[in-house]
């Protein structure tokens, strides 16, 4: 690595008051950067540097909230201009303020090519608009998975060679394994838990669907379901019955511990959505030892491996069947004991190396 090697990452994402996906995704990566400590770390926010002390504090309190207010209530002239001869690395797509230099951008997935009918006009707009010159201008672009990485070569074949994978990770506070063993287990029976936001990639029609069939009228299994409200959510919900509402139950955002204590004492995860460009989810799951009931899609085999079984997410009755199989405590067992040691090939050290590896070589 050469002497002085330096990055500087844009923190865009982290300005949001709830930390889920790529905000959660750059908290990540910016920590696993400086525990790797092999090089030198610019914050960055519109091209303006952001004090580090202000970074770290948002990282403590686990929300942009005060990040936010504490960017746009100082003038702006107190801050510096990021160094332009450093690389940058938008742990997104890019926005409209680059250096004009050596630049990364990060491709998290490409649903809004491959199925615009599952996103809102506005939003196929807001992706599509500058893809390919963001792509065309950029040195590097890091994909969240191969599978993400092989269909972005697909369909722009510019990006096969100085595309590289980024995977992420997952890193619970060590507080939390104490703090849910001091309390009692959630009164909520057998469950299994679905979790991100509920729009139509999701797939949440699947699960709807399949409560009407006879194995899941006889399951003691519930489903709980952790996210936002998204697009078209309202239209499947309105399909259900009485009966079958009794074996839904959404609690909206929840907190991070919130989230670690449903998955930790689930019988495993529902992951019925028809793409996803890596699956964070399944590896939080996973990392409790939970196994994982997943559409045979996009990255799922990649990043659940042994610790799934999967289905055609077009297919009630493949669901229906995968469904009966994860349910048998034996079979829970047998792929739990893969769940963990599949999700601690994930680590902040794999997260940080090929970011590493390019900022030496661009600097």
């Amino acid at each position: 690595m050469s002497a002085g090697c330096k990055l500087t990452l844009d923190i865009g994402p982290m300005l949001d008051d709830q930390w889920t996906g790529i905000p959660v995704f750059t908290r990540r990566l910016a920590q696993a950067l400086l525990r790797h400590g092999g090089i030198e770390v610019d914050f960055s926010y519109q091209l303006t540097r952001i004090p580090p002390s202000l970074v770290l504090a948002a990282f403590k309190a686990g929300t942009g909230t005060f990040l936010r207010e504490a960017i746009f209530s100082i003038d702006s002239n107190a801050y510096d201009a990021v160094d332009r001869e450093a690389p940058m690395l938008f742990p997104t797509a890019k926005n409209t303020c680059t250096i004009g230099g050596r630049e990364a951008s990060t491709v998290h997935d490409l649903s809004t090519l491959l199925m615009p009918e599952c996103h809102e006009e506005a939003n196929v707009i807001y992706h599509m608009r500058h893809l390919k010159q963001d792509l065309d201008s950029d040195d590097a672009v890091f994909c969240v998975s191969e599978a993400t990485r092989t269909a972005l070569a697909l369909h722009y074949p510019s990006t096969a060679r100085k595309a590289r994978v980024l995977y992420q990770y997952v890193d619970w506070p060590d507080s939390f394994e104490a703090m849910d063993r001091n309390l009692p287990a959630p009164r909520l029976g057998r469950y299994a838990v679905i979790l991100g936001t509920l729009e139509p990639r999701k797939n949440l029609g699947l699960l709807i669907r399949a409560l009407r069939m006879p194995d899941f009228k006889r399951s003691g299994i519930k489903f709980v379901v952790i996210g936002k409200k998204g697009w078209k959510v309202d239209q499947f919900l309105a399909e259900l019955t009485p009966q079958e509402n009794s074996k839904l139950m959404f609690s909206g955002f929840v907190s991070e511990f919130v989230k670690y204590r449903l998955l930790r004492h689930a019988e495993f995860l529902v992951y019925p959505s028809v793409y996803e460009g890596f699956g964070i989810p399944a590896l939080e799951a996973m990392s409790l030892g939970k196994p994982v009931l997943a559409s045979l899609t996009s990255s799922f085999p990649e990043i659940i491996g042994e610790a799934g079984v999967y289905f055609d997410p077009f297919s009630v009755a493949d669901f229906a069947a995968a469904f009966k199989e994860i349910s048998h405590k034996k079979r829970q067992a047998q792929l739990a004991a893969k769940a963990a040691p599949t999700a601690a090939q994930f680590t902040w050290q794999r997260m940080a190396a090929p970011v590493v590896e390019w900022a030496a070589a661009a600097s």
